[in-house]
């Protein structure tokens, strides 16, 4: 897990940008934390408490802006899904983002 890693061990961490009128998406398609299985919100959670550094990592300056938003890619809930999203921002975790869904969408049918 990252947190058993030391600090200054660089992560590769694969995404695919995408734009939604204009506005950005980040998907994490690999190297992102195992988060399990389970509720999404459980999930978001520990997301949130243990790998905020990934979060910061991926939306956040020098590589990312103050609009970007990222979803990382995580198992279903529901075994008939494509995947589980998590969306967040450089500030949060989001419950939603419409543009966002949109991406991961166009992203998932990029990578088909």
């Amino acid at each position: 897990m990252y947190s058993e890693r030391r600090r200054d061990t660089m992560q590769r961490i694969e995404v695919i940008d995408s734009h939604t009128g204009g506005e950005p998406t980040r998907v994490v398609i690999g190297g992102g934390p195992d988060l399990g299985v389970g509720p999404m919100d459980k999930r978001r959670t520990l997301f949130r408490q243990h790998y905020d550094a990934v979060r910061s990592a991926v939306v956040c300056e020098p590589r990312g802006s103050d609009v970007m938003v990222g979803a990382l890619l995580v198992p279903p809930v529901d075994k008939k899904s494509a995947t589980g999203v998590i969306f967040f921002n450089n500030v949060d975790y989001l419950g939603m983002c419409v543009h966002g869904t949109i991406g991961v969408v166009a992203t998932l049918a990029y990578m088909r």
